[in-house]
């Protein structure tokens, strides 16, 4: 087992925030977009009666809106006005990102962003730019790019891609351009190098490789990447059991996106069935991300009501050292939730 694997801290922060959001407010509870690329994680909403739409446009008059993790474009708060509340969990490491593009933007660079086309944090990040932008995702685009060598260009990147891409194409634009500003540290994800950094150290000890992550997820991809170039004989990425091969080795490393929950990477160790669980540690990780304000709001507007049970209250006192999977969990186990009691003083 890979450590650390699994939720980071944006991926944490963001999944509590909207698990708060069941709990406080009443139905419909909106997340524009999957809250976080994982099937399961969005399964799990859904049961408790979350609605993910596309578009801010699309959300219900009153409902509780969460942006989700991966960043939203500047207008989007003002194209949800129709809802109760918005929530913006977007990660920190994107929102820099963000002020990083404006920033540029405004000094007069020409941005060119590394990351994947049509991703929802590309997206989200690509509305942040008050000029034409250029995406590129291999070494390759840099020499089709429509740029005089001398253009001043800020080189930037979406957080979840691989580190070899960001240092690949980074190596070409300062190549090419005489003039290129890249942030004084690198955009991509502390949580990603760290996954990435233990995929390779399984691949050096292990003869099969089993990421656990969604196809949609682009950090997860990355941990594949990342094993194979590192010389596992076999990687194979799994959303969860249902994706496990038959695989025959004395020892398989498992490793998983900052996307997949533990309950999901529980399941598929389970199903592996190891005579022995060997913790390969490759990094300490200890950061963590509060809450969104605007839900830390609500719940202490709702504590000072007195609505919250000692449960949560404790769940919330403690954030930093409850899991999102447990904080889940008990909004599933809560017969009555706050939002309940609220209705009641309205």
């Amino acid at each position: 087992m890979a450590d650390p694997s699994g939720f980071c801290a944006g991926v944490e922060s963001a999944v509590k925030s909207l698990a708060w959001l069941v709990a406080l407010n009443p139905p419909p509870v909106v997340c524009v977009h999957a809250v976080v690329h994982n099937e399961d994680v969005v399964t799990r909403f859904e049961a408790l009666g979350v609605e993910f739409v596309a578009r801010p446009e699309d959300v219900p008059t009153g409902a509780a809106v969460l942006l989700s993790a991966h960043g939203s474009p500047p207008d989007v708060t003002q194209r949800a006005a129709h809802a109760h509340v918005v929530v913006d969990a977007a990660c920190p490491l994107v929102s820099k990102v963000h002020r990083e593009l404006r920033a540029r933007s405004e000094a007069g660079d020409t941005i060119i962003y590394v990351g994947h086309r049509g991703h929802d944090e590309a997206e989200g990040a690509l509305a942040h730019v008050g000029t034409a932008a250029h995406v590129v995702e291999r070494p390759s685009d840099v020499d089709a790019l429509p740029l005089g060598d001398d253009r001043p260009v800020a080189l930037l990147a979406q957080t979840t891609i691989a580190m070899s891409e960001w240092a690949d194409i980074a190596e070409r634009v300062r190549e090419r351009f005489s003039s290129t500003w890249t942030p004084p540290r690198d955009d991509i994800c502390f949580a990603t190098t760290n996954r990435q950094t233990a995929g390779r150290a399984l691949a050096h000890e292990c003869e099969v490789v089993i990421v656990v992550g969604s196809a949609t997820s682009s950090n997860t991809a990355a941990l594949v990447d990342s094993a194979r170039s590192a010389g596992a004989a076999e990687v194979h990425r799994v959303s969860g059991v249902d994706d496990l091969p038959v695989v025959t080795a004395d020892r398989i490393g498992i490793v998983a996106g900052a996307s997949t929950p533990a309950v999901t990477i529980d399941a598929v160790v389970r199903a592996v069935g190891p005579a022995s669980i060997r913790t390969l540690r490759a990094v300490d990780e200890s950061e963590y991300f509060p809450l969104a304000p605007g839900v830390r709001r609500q719940i202490e507007a709702a504590i000072a009501a007195g609505v919250v049970s000692p449960a949560l209250i404790a769940a919330y006192r403690d954030d930093r050292h409850v899991s999102a999977d447990a904080l889940v969990a008990l909004v599933e186990r809560s017969s009555v939730l706050p939002y309940q009691h609220l209705a009641g003083l309205r």
